[in-house]
């Protein structure tokens, strides 16, 4: 990706206090007994029990299974960023998280809304939104991720060996929605899964190909750009504890979207996903996460829209996009840990390719990412992080700054 530099620390501004909702009137409630579960043949998706502790709300106040109402209020929590990478040049943003309940129920884990915005020396922005909902017990599940913005981006041809190229900018603007609604299956067997139904729209239009040879003769497919409009299923299998910075447990989740031109689709193509991610450890001690990808996508769909090795999450220290196939796959670990105070480090060691099929794959041939960083405990009550990583790929590096942890 560049030698990516964090040129400004990260100031956060925690507004948890000023955001508080006040304490509800009337009884506590009462529900069965690491920071936010305990495991039962009722949590059927991965509910919370109960919820970390924090200054306004010690251990303390808890008394047996009963909770405080007004354990389950609002929290803001808003930082301003800034940042340097050659790819963006400086960069200067905002962002947030709010954190909510739908209901004073000790199994429900906590809803959030995410936002940011940021603009950049080379006259690039986006503004994102990205609220995720639990109800019932954690049985029911809504997302949004909405996003609008302009991109300088690179593209580097169709395959997992392709050379560096002189003009690999390229000029793109657009927007996207993404939505999921995911409920408990019909299937008594499935009880501790839900089922989601998927629905994505995105329009993209290259402004400028900056004289990238593969999009100034039209030979590759989305060249033109246009729209994306596909449908789907989902199915999940959650077990965290806890959904910010889970210690057990595990996240499975398998896809299949379906973009074609009677709703609405420039392309015809499938896309389908497996992500399968498992959490050992003990809360502030030490914990180590697994997760493997799939990804694969069958038909015509745009370059862009190809799976993408890179990126902030997975085989970080490359750019996302730098290789891409119609068929991805990728596997890494992570060891986190806590450091002092508010601080926390993690080191990650990552490996995985793209090819055109299944048979273009072979261990020798993997793409190897590692790394380490720093975390700062922004939010205590929910125990969301900020991270900054720093990842290494075969002759590249990146820097990354984002809310949570990768995976």
């Amino acid at each position: 990706m560049g030698y990516g530099l964090v040129v400004a620390a990260l100031a956060g501004l925690s507004m948890n206090a000023l955001a508080r909702e006040p304490a509800a009137p009337g009884p506590a409630e009462v529900a069965p007994p690491d920071s936010m579960r305990a495991p039962s043949a009722a949590d059927s998706v991965g509910a919370s029990s109960k919820p970390p502790s924090s200054p306004s709300a010690p251990d303390s106040a808890y008394i047996g299974n009963v909770i405080p109402l007004n354990q389950f209020g609002k929290r803001i929590s808003a930082y301003p960023y800034a940042y340097y990478t050659p790819e963006t040049e400086f960069a200067f943003g905002v962002g947030g998280i709010i954190t909510f309940y739908t209901d004073e129920d000790l199994l429900l884990r906590p809803s959030k809304a995410t936002v940011s915005a940021y603009t950049t020396t080379k006259d690039q922005y986006k503004v994102t939104l990205s609220p995720e909902v639990y109800f019932k017990q954690n049985k029911i599940f809504g997302s949004l991720d909405l996003d609008y913005g302009r991109y300088v981006d690179k593209f580097y041809g169709v395959g997992n060996s392709t050379p560096e190229i002189e003009n690999s900018d390229y000029v793109t603007r657009g927007w996207g929605v993404r939505t999921e609604l995911q409920v408990p299956p019909f299937l008594g067997f499935l009880s501790s899964t839900r089922i989601g139904v998927i629905y994505e729209f995105a329009e993209r239009d290259i402004t400028a190909d900056l004289g990238n040879p593969y999009l100034t003769d039209g030979s590759v497919s989305g060249a033109e750009a246009g729209s994306i409009s596909g449908a789907g299923l989902s199915w999940v299998w959650d077990s965290r504890d806890h959904i910010f910075y889970p210690t057990s447990g595990g996240f499975h989740r398998v896809s299949a979207v379906y973009y074609m031109d009677g709703i609405g689709s420039d392309y015809d193509y499938n896309r389908y996903e497996v992500d399968l991610r498992q959490y050992f450890g003990k809360k502030d001690a030490h914990v180590f996460a697994f997760q493997l990808l799939w990804q694969a996508t069958f038909g015509t769909p745009p370059f862009y829209e190809l799976p993408a090795l890179g990126g902030q999450q997975i085989m970080r220290g490359y750019y996302e996009g730098r290789y891409r196939d119609r068929v991805y796959l990728a596997g890494q670990a992570e060891y986190r840990t806590h450091l002092w105070w508010k601080l926390g480090a993690v080191a990650f060691l990552g490996a995985g390719d793209v090819g055109h099929d299944f048979s273009d794959f072979y261990l020798r041939d993997f793409k190897i990412s590692g790394g380490a960083g720093l975390r700062l405990l922004f939010n205590e009550k929910e125990g969301v992080n900020l991270r900054m990583d720093l990842g290494f790929g075969t002759d590249t590096n990146g820097t990354y700054f984002a809310l949570e942890e990768a995976f």
